[in-house]
């Protein structure tokens, strides 16, 4: 449960303050909010039109919505994004200026009564749990204290405690990510980038329990924004069960009482490695807190998986995706629309259908579509322009997800959700 505070004070507006689920959310009018976490990192500004996402390692991504609809986002270079930045904390001194001094001690912290008003979110005047107001306070102290040195700092700490995270679920965006393993285990996907310069590495146990303490210390306080726990990098599940149990056991002992396990834990993994687990190695993880899996099928259609590189075929998706659901994991399915562009639509949405329509899928899975971004450097663009194998524009892309829906909408009662996800708005 969260709490709001009003103040009546700056400009004739009305600020409010939220302090909820590891979260401090100022708003100042209706056009700016902010979120920051307890240790005073801004995650989130909303600025009338426009969205800014801050990532832990100092980039800030800007989403609009154009009045066609549409979305255009684009990263923002460090000066600009330090401007931004500069110019919300002027925006917020009035607020933040008005601060009383920090008397110690517990329950000596007066900004509860400072405050000229407090208000349930729901209904009702309600006064904040005990110790709120101290929360709150050291909550407004950090985030006042945070200027555009103390986030390329920050940044510069992230860089020392994570080789840099590549990719996640839309859904796991928040989660609090450790890197049981660092990289991909085969690294050959044409269209993929993200682990290209880190050769496939397994973390012993200890190196483990070093890397999650380092983690806990940078995060500080901003731990508690983290709700789930993300087992990385590309496919951390690829790891022999011998090696992987005592990973994911020191994670489960470490986090089991703790709030960012209470999402559960989660991973991704290629279907192809996957198939290599039964369905008893996923109850083994399951009991030791896994809930869901992220598949990167990308496609059903098996010239196209040998086109793109991948390592296996279809058969070898629905295998994985069949011990995981025996063992009562939830599965995200990743379909790559556009990939093989108009040589391989016909097959790709064919057997992508076909695939996803016979595997055992229920309400508590989710299938992300993804459209194809040709990375830079990726071989992909390269391989396309020597075969001349044109690509698919997004109207096309559309279709293809228009296609594979329409197929599994005889599925769709207590079937699997549907979703975008765009890479180009990965923050982490």
């Amino acid at each position: 449960m969260g709490y709001w505070v009003g103040k009546q004070t700056i400009e004739g507006a009305q600020p409010t303050l939220r302090l909820s689920r590891g979260s401090l959310v100022v708003g100042i009018d209706p056009v700016l909010v902010l979120a920051a976490d307890l240790e005073g990192r801004p995650w989130r500004l909303v600025d009338g039109e426009t969205t800014y996402r801050w990532s832990l390692n100092g980039s800030v991504l800007a989403v609009r919505r154009s009045d066609e609809g549409s979305r255009e986002r684009r990263r923002m270079d460090p000066d600009e994004a330090s401007e931004v930045w500069e110019a919300t904390r002027r925006r917020l001194a009035p607020l933040l200026e008005e601060l009383p001094p920090e008397t110690g001690g517990p329950g000596s912290d007066p900004l509860v009564d400072h405050l000229l008003y407090m208000a349930s979110p729901t209904e009702g005047p309600e006064r904040p749990p005990d110790g709120a107001g101290e929360r709150l306070a050291g909550a407004l102290r950090r985030l006042a204290a945070t200027d555009t040195e103390s986030l390329r700092e920050d940044a510069a700490r992230f860089e020392s405690v994570y080789t840099p995270v590549g990719i996640l679920p839309p859904d796991q965006y928040m989660s609090l990510v450790l890197q049981l393993t660092r990289g991909c285990s085969f690294n050959t996907c044409t269209f993929c980038t993200f682990y290209r310069d880190f050769p496939f590495r397994i973390k012993d146990p200890e190196e483990l329990v070093t890397h999650m303490q380092e983690v806990e210390a940078f995060l500080g306080r901003g731990i508690e924004l983290r709700r789930s726990i993300f087992l990385g990098d590309a496919n951390a599940l690829v790891v022999p069960m011998s090696r992987l149990r005592p990973l994911v056991e020191a994670v489960y002992r470490r986090y089991a009482d703790h709030p960012a396990s209470e999402g559960g834990l989660h991973a991704f993994l290629d279907g192809f490695s996957g198939a290599k687990k039964s369905a008893d190695d996923y109850t083994v993880l399951r009991e030791l807190g896994l809930v869901r899996v992220s598949v990167g099928m990308e496609s059903g259609h098996d010239p196209l998986l040998e086109w793109l590189r991948k390592p296996g075929t279809s058969g070898d998706v629905a295998a994985s995706v069949r011990a995981m659901k025996e063992a009562g994991l939830a599965v995200t399915m990743i379909v790559l629309l556009g990939a093989g562009g108009t040589r391989f639509d016909e097959g790709h949405v064919r057997d992508t259908a076909s695939l996803l329509s016979s595997l055992p899928l229920d309400r508590g899975d989710i299938v992300y579509f993804s459209e194809f971004v040709e990375q830079p450097d990726a071989p992909y663009g390269v391989i396309a322009a020597a075969e001349q194998v044109p690509p698919l524009d997004r109207v096309g892309m559309a279709r293809q997800r228009e296609r594979i829906e329409a197929v599994l909408e005889p599925f769709r009662e207590g079937g699997p959700r549907t979703a975008v996800y765009d890479i180009r708005e990965f923050t982490y």
